[in-house]
């Protein structure tokens, strides 16, 4: 795992994310994808490893079913 601080909006695990949201924890697949781009710095060292277990992982996760209108299960 790996803390990557954005240059330039970039899609990271599959959403749009943008350099204002701050330093993201993701995959060290995820950063090389990142770094070969040349839109993420690799910020790893300011964080220590108490931290690192800590943070959560940037992921996306999907529904499977899209979720129901709000005027779905009016009769």
């Amino acid at each position: 795992m790996k803390f990557v601080k954005l240059r330039t909006s970039a899609h990271v695990n599959g959403v749009l994310r943008h350099p204002h949201e701050g330093v993201l924890h993701v995959t060290n697949d995820e950063a090389e994808r990142l770094f070969e781009n040349e839109s993420a710095d690799d910020v790893t060292a300011d964080f220590d490893e108490e931290q690192a277990e800590a943070a959560p992982k940037d992921t996306v996760t999907t529904a499977k079913t899209p979720p129901k209108s709000a005027g779905a299960n009016k009769e």
